[in-house]
């Protein structure tokens, strides 16, 4: 079952898609992804490289630091493969270039982006990170992000024929509730002859509002701040709610979680304070 923890309990609802919000733990989409089926793969495409390594690092997930790189860990982190695509341009070519090998294919394709069989599931994260902060010399639109999620969309469908199962997305964006941008770019030069330049810029509006239509299930994460009475290095206990809404529904139908992250001694391999999960 599809997980954003190291235990098999609480697990996700079968979704076709899913959208995640808020603070979520750095770790959700590592467990999400090692968390396929045995046998099938797992594509995590990230807007930066450095970036996700620095919040695992930071955030020191005790599983994670316990397991990886050993003998429990090493064929289900063999079947995930991460990507970084710098810009939302080489964001869309990436999508649009994945296929899977068939020996009888005569259309050459790139070895990089050719696929062994059907990944089960598509991991997008941190969309935002490509329009944040607001550049004016890069006058993005509510539709430049949309565009990423239908790239994605579009290659579930492609590839999904091909398998039994078909192919499930999620997007992990913990800035999605603060990214604006306009609806429309504002014209370089009048419309109309004669027509004077105003100075007022497009207002900017939730992504979010939008971007939420495209999913099946709506997640969104809270997580408090340490507790008073916690060290003064944030160490502290921090208690988290996850709420999970599918789209259409009542919201008394809401799945809630709640649960607490909890600092446990120095471990050996970092010499920080690891994270466990306490329910």
């Amino acid at each position: 079952m599809a997980r954003m923890f190291p235990t098999s309990d609480p697990s996700l609802p079968l979704y076709k898609s899913l959208i995640v919000q808020g603070d979520y733990h750095p770790s959700a989409p590592i467990h999400m992804c090692l968390s396929v089926p045995a046998g099938t793969k797992a594509l995590l495409l990230s807007s930066a490289r450095q970036a996700l390594i620095r919040s695992l690092w930071e955030y020191n997930d005790e599983w994670l630091l316990t397991n990886s790189g050993t003998g429990n860990t090493c064929q289900s982190s063999s079947e995930v493969d991460i990507f970084y695509p710098p810009t939302p341009n080489h964001l869309v070519v990436l999508l649009s270039a994945f296929r899977t090998y068939k020996a009888s294919d005569p259309v050459p394709l790139d070895a990089k982006a050719t696929l062994d069989s059907v990944p089960s599931l598509l991991v997008l994260h941190e969309l935002s990170a490509y329009f944040l902060p607001i550049n004016e010399n890069k006058p993005h639109t509510i539709a430049s992000y949309l565009q990423l999620v239908s790239h994605a969309l579009a290659l579930a469908s492609f590839l999904s024929p091909e398998s039994q199962t078909p192919m499930r997305f999620a997007l992990f964006d913990s800035q999605l509730d603060k990214l604006k941008l306009p609806v429309l770019r504002t014209p370089t030069v009048p419309a109309f002859d004669g027509e004077e330049n105003g100075d007022e810029a497009p207002r900017p509006e939730s992504v979010a509002f939008v971007a939420h239509k495209y999913f099946e299930w709506v997640g969104t994460f809270d997580r408090s701040d340490p507790e008073t009475d916690s060290p003064s290095d944030g160490s502290g206990i921090r208690r988290c709610t996850f709420t999970l809404h599918k789209q259409g529904s009542d919201i008394q139908s809401d799945i809630v979680w709640r649960w607490s992250e909890v600092p446990e001694q120095t471990h050996s391999r970092c010499g920080k304070h690891a994270i466990t999960f306490a329910w």
